[in-house]
Formats: C-alpha cells, structure tokens, sequence
C-alpha cells in the first residue's frame, strides 16, 4: 500500500508539473515573451561611432543588438544590455549599417525573446576635411583646396558674411577645390568646408564636421593698375554740370594732378561770361571742388 501510495505522490506530482500546477496547488506561468522593441534610431552619429536609441519595453530584462554583417551576409550579436541605448564603435566613416534591436524576459531560469525591431538603416558620417588653404588668389577672386574625404559625395563651401554675422553657404562642388570670386581686394576673408554623403535612395545627407577657419586676404590693387576715368570723361562731367557744350565754351583745358594723394582731374572753361574751374576724382569721376567766377 505505501508503495501504491508513493508511486501515486509521483505521479501526480508529474502531471502537475505538466499542465503547470505547483506543489501546493498555485498554477506556475509561463513567462511571456515581451514586446515588439520599436523607436530605433540614431541619438547621437559621428565619423567613427553610432549611438543607438529606442523605447523601453514594459518588463524587458534586457535587450540584444544586432548588426549586419555584409562579409559573411548574416547578422551578428554585437551587445546584450539593460538600457535602452548603445554606443556602436570603430566604424568606418561614411559608411551604411543595418542594426535591429529585440527584448527579453529571464523568469524561473528561462530566458523569453521578443520579435525583432524594424531594422535600421543608418550611415556614419564622412571625416572632417582638412588641410584647407589657397591655392591662388587675385583682387577679386580666392581659389581654395583641400584634401580628399574618403566616400565623401560633395562638399559644401561657407564663407564668413560680416553682414549677417554669420557663415553662408557659398557653393557646393563635387572636387577638391573651388573658386570664390566677386570679392573686394585687399580683403580678409574666412572660409571653411564640409563633405557630405548622400545615402543610396538619395533622400537623405549626412554632413561630416567643417574644417578648421581658413583666413585669406586678396590681392590688393597697385596704384600703377589703377583704372582712371581719362580726360574725355573728366571734360564731359564738367560741362556737364556747367550746362555747356565743348563747341560753346573757351579755353578748355584738362590736367592731371595730384592733390592729398589722391590723383585728380583739373578741368577749367570760360562759358556765358563766367569762368569755371573743376576738380574732379580721377578714379570715381566725382566733382571734388567746383569754382564759378564772373570773367
């Protein structure tokens, strides 16, 4: 009978175990699995690193990162952490990642997986540009250079807008290399310069880091290239102003001269009784001085 009695204790003690009844009668669950992960994003993208971000799951242990393995065509198990965000390191700049993300539950020893998160395409950033400087420079004009971005689509080139108080964008070009013109001469200038990668779809721009402020001053004007307005220019704003024609007045006369160092036209016509004398700026064409006397 005791054996009886034993084999039946074993027994039922099975078959609760089966349908999941504990020793004392209370049912023993089974642990759920836990939600889908979703929000997977980039917080934080550089040259080199990615970090990851997305919403916790309700009752998650933890979480496992996943990565793309584009070698071997498979995904690989990268990081099992309790928070909800990771520091992806040592990538190559300007590169495509695929990352995806799932939950999991430990209960009674058992560990529960959710379903994976959506994956997440996402690309590093391109290396900040250096070794910018000019190459060559005129009293209007700066060409600038600089060294290549590995997997870098273009680069966008800012210049310092005194007005603005602020950098603009200048141009965008494909190569090492740009010409500013339309500059002043004798001018100090501030550029710098960033490249940017364009994902595969073409929807979207990952900008690296500028380079480092590059000032340059342009050529300035000698006085022996100065461009002045001639004599002809000079006896027309004066007659001009008196209200005369050249056929009409007498004793015109144009000199060249030099006054306070500034190189002027002196223009002089005895025109309707009166004489007229005139200094005239050499190079902008305006009436320095005027003198009108009765002959």
């Amino acid at each position: 009978m005791k054996k009886f009695l034993a084999k039946l204790a074993v027994t039922t003690l099975a078959i609760a175990m089966f349908l999941g009844i504990g020793a004392l009668g209370t049912t023993v669950q089974a642990a759920s699995a836990p939600a889908k992960v979703s929000g997977l994003k980039v917080a934080v993208r550089d040259d080199d690193e990615l970090t990851l971000k997305w919403t916790k799951v309700s009752g998650a242990t933890g979480y496992q990162i996943y990565r793309y393995d584009t070698s071997t065509g498979k995904w690989k198990k990268i990081k099992t952490t309790s928070k909800n965000r990771y520091e992806v390191e040592n990538l190559t700049s300007a590169t495509k990642y695929k990352f995806k993300v799932r939950a999991y539950t430990k209960s009674n020893g058992k560990t529960t997986f959710g379903s994976y998160s959506a994956t997440l395409t996402t690309y590093t950033e391109p290396e900040e540009v250096e070794n910018l400087k000019a190459s060559a420079k005129t009293t209007t004009s700066v060409t600038l250079k600089w060294s290549k971005v590995s997997r870098a689509t273009k680069y966008q080139v800012y210049i310092y807008d005194t007005a603005q108080n602020k950098y603009v964008r200048k141009t965008t070009v494909s190569g090492t290399s740009a010409t500013i013109s339309g500059l002043s001469s004798g001018t100090t200038y501030k550029f710098k310069v960033r490249a940017y990668l364009i994902s595969d779809s073409g929807k979207n721009k990952y900008y690296g880091d500028f380079s480092d402020v590059y000032k340059v001053t342009t050529t300035a004007k000698s006085s022996s290239s100065t461009s002045y307005i001639g004599t002809a220019k000079a006896k027309s704003i004066a007659l001009t102003d008196a209200g005369a024609t050249e056929s009409k007045v007498y004793d015109l006369e144009v000199e060249k001269d030099k006054e306070n160092g500034v190189v002027v036209y002196e223009v002089s016509f005895d025109y309707n009784g009166y004489e007229y004398d005139y200094t005239i700026n050499a190079t902008s064409g305006k009436i320095l001085e005027k003198e009108v006397d009765r002959d």
